[in-house]
């Protein structure tokens, strides 16, 4: 993975024709905001993008990320 901003988050609001796409200085930035949203962004399809607009995270990945029970 790449270090080199920006990183984007990229979902696809339901009914939407394209999907909305939002820009972070780092990929800490992004998996904050992912997470921040997870509950609202989940049913989206959110993936992380990196400078390029190449997938680094599919939904896939953030939804074991992010859907994973918590440990304790």
């Amino acid at each position: 993975m790449t270090d080199k901003g920006p990183f984007y988050l990229r979902w696809r609001k339901p009914g939407a024709a394209k999907p909305e796409l939002e820009s972070f200085g780092d990929l800490d930035a992004a998996l904050d905001a992912v997470e921040a949203r997870w509950v609202e962004l989940r049913e989206q399809a959110p993936q992380i993008l990196d400078a390029r607009k190449v997938l680094l995270l599919s939904t896939e990945q953030l939804s074991g990320e992010f859907d994973a029970p918590a440990e304790g």
